[in-house]
């Protein structure tokens, strides 16, 4: 199977304050507002979406029948979305999973939701907090200590 990237991207939310200034002086402040909110609550819910496909195409979904005979797919389930920066995932792991099972997969992940690296970390048990990092931590030059 391969992975096909949904064209969506992860990145900040800072940029999206271009959209909000090319409004003009004449929008009211709630308007803005709303239309910020809007856009963040869009650009999450693709993100969920995203992580769904993902987890689809790294085997950590579990495909299942309804009684009636409906395909269904099953992924872990993502609570929360802290836009960051790093934008963060709260999941909800499936019963028998472990964070080890998202580690060792960590780089199809960080592949189908478009960005260089992920860190996956214990949260709560049956949790998982999942690090979208646009870049690598360890890319830049760092100070040598005295």
């Amino acid at each position: 199977m391969a992975l096909v990237s949904s064209g969506v991207t992860t990145r900040p939310v800072d940029s999206y304050a271009d959209a909000f200034e090319r409004d003009g002086w004449w929008t009211p402040r709630w308007l803005r507002r709303r239309r910020r909110e809007d856009e963040l609550s869009r650009w999450a819910s693709e993100l969920v979406w995203q992580w769904c496909d993902t987890m689809e195409g790294t085997h950590l979904a579990h495909a299942t029948r309804t009684a009636a005979g409906i395909h269904h797919i099953v992924a872990p389930r993502v609570r929360s979305v802290d836009p960051g920066p790093p934008a963060t995932l709260s999941v909800s792991m499936l019963p028998g999973q472990l964070v080890e099972d998202f580690q060792a997969e960590s780089h199809r992940i960080a592949e189908g939701m478009g960005v260089p690296m992920v860190r996956i970390a214990p949260w709560d048990a049956g949790w998982i907090k999942v690090f979208l990092l646009v870049s690598e931590p360890l890319s830049a030059a760092m100070p040598v200590p005295a």
